[in-house]
């Protein structure tokens, strides 16, 4: 049995193809136009006004009730198209097809994967989905996965026109290292609300406050990251942090406040061009930009580098800090200004330790350095030494 049933000038045009099997005789005081008729196999076939496919969608058993409309198929399994292609396939344990087509509803393991691309892969409990819109929102449980990435939201809308995928309500970002695992936790987890992903540009938002937290080893405490919302580009492998952004390592006792930065998540880099300020314990840093290595534990300030800390200051073009080996070099027209004595010392390079309460002691590691002191005692003189080797210790 088939029915042709007239377009609208919404929808396009809707071809139902029913192959009956038998139909449920119902009480002769029903109407006739409510018996139900059950059907062995279902295919709903949807096209653009153009005449261009739009979805499809299959079932091996289903019921039509003419009277409201109504189809109810089980194991349902569709395509979307995009320019004629087939861009999704959409597969449920259920679904409920309103009004020749109007609004279909899927219930039940309900998948939305891409077939190109990313390869995102949509799921959730219950999808309501409104063709002549080319909407699908997801209801329960909705979440959007890749092979590194998932993304959780209270509801999540799905736009098949714009390939943009809209997050509502408390959004959670979670990524692995390597092969996302569920039964792995991942290395990185952001959470923020309201936020979006197309899928074709790769462009990502989302509303804060950003609350993020990095796990470097199931020993360590968690590095937090927090800004006041973000956006960036999954297929280009960024996220910039809005400022203000903070970063805090506890186990260095480190923290860092930084203007708008830009997190390399594939290279595991943050980088921001803009001033910043870091502090470990009694020690701070300023620089007008920064650069943070987080494979290799290493923070670079490359260019007006600052140091402070009780007792001395510290400028050079550059510094570079490992918070897991606790080394600092200092690089280029290096300046050291020490209380005691008011010593003034000059290097093309320096090189520390953090030790004790995050200070930091210096060394020349044979680069030439110029010191001046005044003493106390003396008051107006002074002494200016020269040296190249052996290193010395400040």
């Amino acid at each position: 049995m088939r029915f042709n049933l007239l377009p609208s000038r919404h929808l396009g045009s809707l071809l139902l193809i029913l192959t009956m099997v038998g139909c449920q005789e119902s009480p002769s005081t029903q109407k006739k136009s409510s018996v139900p008729f059950v059907f062995k196999s279902l295919e709903l076939r949807h096209k653009q006004a153009d005449g261009s496919r739009d979805w499809d969608l299959n079932s091996p058993l289903a019921r039509y009730e003419l009277g409201s409309r109504v189809v109810r198929a089980r194991n349902p399994e569709g395509v979307l198209y995009k320019e004629n292609k087939p861009s999704f396939e959409v597969s449920a344990q259920a679904a409920t097809v309103l009004k020749d087509g109007e609004t279909v509803l899927l219930e039940g393991n309900v998948k939305v994967q891409q077939l190109t691309g990313e390869k995102v892969l949509i799921t959730g409990d219950r999808l309501r989905w409104t063709p002549n819109e080319s909407k699908m929102v997801i209801e329960q449980r909705p979440q959007a996965l890749d092979n590194l990435s998932r993304i959780t939201a209270k509801t999540v809308l799905f736009q098949q026109l714009t390939q943009e995928i809209v997050f509502k309500g408390p959004t959670k970002f979670e990524r692995w290292k390597k092969q996302r695992k569920d039964s792995n936790e991942p290395s990185i987890v952001i959470r923020g609300r309201n936020g979006s992903w197309n899928l074709d540009s790769g462009k990502l938002n989302a509303m804060g406050p950003i609350l993020g937290h990095r796990i470097v080893s199931k020993s360590d405490i968690p590095q937090q990251l927090t800004a006041t919302r973000l956006q960036g580009n999954t297929k280009k492998g960024y996220l910039d942090l809005i400022k203000p952004v903070t970063l805090t390592i506890p186990e260095q006792k480190a923290s860092l406040l930084a203007q708008t930065t830009r997190w390399k998540f594939n290279s595991e880099k943050i980088e921001s061009n803009k001033p910043f300020t870091a502090t470990q314990e009694r020690s701070t840093y300023r620089g007008d930009s920064f650069k943070v290595d987080l494979a290799r534990t290493e923070v670079e300030i490359p260019q007006k580098c600052e140091l402070s800390q009780p007792g001395e200051q510290l400028r050079a073009d550059k510094c570079i800090w490992n918070w897991s080996t606790e080394e600092v070099q200092a690089i280029g027209d290096v300046i050291l200004k020490r209380e005691a004595n008011n010593q003034i010392t000059r290097s093309d390079k320096l090189e520390g330790r953090i030790g004790d309460e995050g200070t930091v002691s210096f060394s020349s590691s044979g680069s030439k350095v110029r010191s001046q002191l005044k003493i106390e005692e003396a008051k107006e003189k002074s002494i200016l030494s020269s040296k190249s080797s052996p290193p010395v210790q400040f």
